[in-house]
């Protein structure tokens, strides 16, 4: 009798080719583009002894006769890409040799007990693959598309929860949003930082500098995202001028945040269009205003702020495109802060909360690498600060789950009247996690 291991690496070896039997391309352009039929057979070739040395899941594959996996997975990946070949395998409850009775996706891995961690190791192994003979990156999203959706199917196990998996895709978490929630540089977006899958916890520190002709915006914090559901966040920031009359300006603020996600799967609802969708709400406290003494202001209520402490609410949609290598956000936001509150909250020209849309979209270059643009409206609620829109472009870098670098221009448009120009520059932002 085949051990369990076993019994659950026959279900994430046929995991792969019944995914792709559903709905195989009409054309060979994605055919073309893994490399034809010798491309294929380099693909599974360096596919299989990656499964076998991934610790995560190698033990599920002992005793398994991986020769005919491989067979049937290059079959199988040929005929989905739209190539001239057809799939000869059965899904057969004990073996792939015709033995045993046939039955359906759901039946079949029902009592596997694979998880979530083991499923995504596979995909990530075959992306590794895909990498590794120089497979285009919109060629590999094409399959992997294909294979996400089949997660609710074959993954019918909970991992004991509490220690972290690193479970989840790489990137899939977004990096840290300057004011600490996971997302894009400038704004937030659903998916919950950190890489723990449903089953376990991530977390992530962060390091953000930015510097226009007249100012500079240090970021720094913690995000924790559990069971790939909450968020919880905690940054300050530290805003100061480099130019007279503000030179001297220093203005730090402490933020801390909390993010739900509410309904659908950014990355496994490749076959819907529903997005993730997350709630979220920060409050942030302004501790006051330095160096400008000699102007008599020390609080930003002197400026013409109601408040120095605020909440902003928000909901966030996001879209992950595999089939067009592409990410999608809206996030409608409600706020009465000036500047992200740096300057305060509501004042001379509005104090109620206004809703603020934005908005990022962004293509998967490949699995580590990401370029894309944002937008964030703001609030114009002093008279002296005539607040412009924010939007940057940026290039997102994720070498590895444990560090991901992030470069934009951004545009600030203008800040106080002291320094009436549209403030530009570059944002660099480090991220160290799990």
């Amino acid at each position: 009798m085949r051990s369990l291991s076993s019994i659950a690496g026959l279900g994430l070896a046929l995991a792969l080719p019944l995914a792709a039997a559903q709905t195989p391309y009409t054309d060979d352009a994605t055919y073309a583009g893994l490399g034809g039929k010798d491309g294929i057979k380099r693909i599974v070739d360096t596919f299989i002894p990656l499964v076998l040395a991934d610790a995560r899941i190698k033990d599920s594959f002992d005793d398994f006769d991986m020769v005919q996996v491989g067979a049937r997975l290059r079959e199988q990946f040929c005929e989905f890409a739209g190539g001239p070949c057809r799939y000869t395998g059965q899904h057969r409850d004990r073996t792939m040799d015709g033995v045993g009775t046939v039955r359906d996706m759901t039946t079949v891995h029902q009592d596997l007990k694979i998880t979530d961690a083991m499923f995504n190791a596979l995909t990530e192994d075959l992306q590794i693959a895909m990498e590794r003979n120089q497979v285009p990156g919109r060629f590999a999203n094409k399959l992997i598309a294909k294979l996400a959706p089949m997660r609710r199917d074959i993954v019918t196990e909970r991992a004991a929860q509490g220690r972290p998996d690193a479970g989840k895709f790489l990137a899939t978490g977004g990096v840290s949003q300057v004011e600490g929630a996971g997302g894009g540089g400038i704004t937030p977006w659903a998916l919950i930082g950190g890489y723990g899958t449903r089953d376990s916890w991530g977390a992530n520190a962060h390091y953000t500098h930015l510097a226009t002709q007249d100012y500079k915006l240090d970021s720094y914090g913690v995000a924790v995202g559990i069971a790939d559901r909450l968020e919880l966040t905690l940054a300050r920031q530290r805003f100061q001028g480099s130019l007279a009359p503000l030179n001297l300006l220093d203005i730090r603020q402490d933020i801390v945040g909390v993010k739900v996600r509410v309904a659908g799967d950014a990355v496994y609802g490749q076959d819907s269009p529903m997005p993730q969708v997350a709630i979220g709400m920060l409050y942030k406290r302004n501790q006051g205003v330095d160096g400008l003494g000699a102007l008599g202001v020390s609080n930003v209520k002197q400026l013409g702020a109601k408040d120095d402490h605020g909440y902003d609410y928000y909901v966030a949609a996001t879209k992950i495109l595999f089939e067009q290598s592409l990410l999608l956000n809206g996030t409608l936001r409600a706020t009465r802060a000036n500047q992200m509150g740096l300057l305060g909250f509501g004042g001379d020209q509005g104090d109620s909360l206004r809703l603020m849309p934005e908005a990022s979209v962004a293509y998967l270059v490949n699995r580590k690498l990401v370029l894309g643009a944002e937008y964030r409206r703001k609030p114009h609620n002093l008279g002296v600060d005539n607040e412009k829109a924010y939007y940057d472009v940026f290039v997102a870098w994720f070498p590895s789950k444990n560090f991901s670098l992030t470069a934009a221009y951004v545009s600030l448009g203008d800040i106080t009247i002291f320094n009436p120009k549209r403030q530009r520059g570059l944002y660099l932002s480090a991220q160290a996690g799990f």
